[in-house]
């Protein structure tokens, strides 16, 4: 019986990533902001939640159980938004909560995204393959993939 007082309190301790999500809904609507569930039906990979607040100011977060970090293609997906112009956060936990959405509150369009708040989200890894001159992001495919894709589709 004592095993599982000690794993029950354990788990109490950790807060798992849909309490961390409420949080953080609550934390931005008092903030004046929405955050908005996310989801696409035809790519994967994309952050839980829309962000917006007044003034045009959107953000994507993504929300994780504390130490889990993103997955390469959310990584991928967060370079592509990135490139897009919308910062992208990842929350771990609730003490990240604030200087998020602070950093965001404080984010003016068109500058440098805020770095430093939320969890430290890992680059994508580069590597080089044998007999390509310029190293690729893992993620993103070879040089040349998409226009090699275009070759290989058949007129109807």
């Amino acid at each position: 019986m004592a095993d599982k007082s000690s794993a029950l309190q354990k788990t109490k301790r950790i807060p798992i990533e849909s309490k961390i999500e409420s949080a953080f809904c609550k934390a931005v609507t008092e903030a004046g902001g929405m955050a908005l569930k996310f989801t696409s039906q035809t790519m994967n990979g994309i952050p839980d939640r829309l962000v917006l607040f007044r003034i045009g100011k959107c953000a994507f977060v993504e929300l994780k159980a504390p130490g889990k970090q993103m997955r390469p293609l959310q990584r991928k997906r967060r370079h592509q938004l990135e490139a897009l112009g919308f910062p992208v956060f990842c929350v771990d936990s609730f003490d990240q909560i604030q200087p998020v959405i602070e950093a965001l509150r404080n984010w003016k369009t068109g500058q440098p995204f805020p770095k430093g708040v939320g969890a430290v989200i890992p680059e994508i890894e580069e590597m080089e393959l044998p007999g390509e001159s310029e190293p690729r992001t893992e993620e993103m495919g070879l040089p040349g993939e998409v226009e090699s894709r275009k070759e290989e589709v058949m007129p109807l």
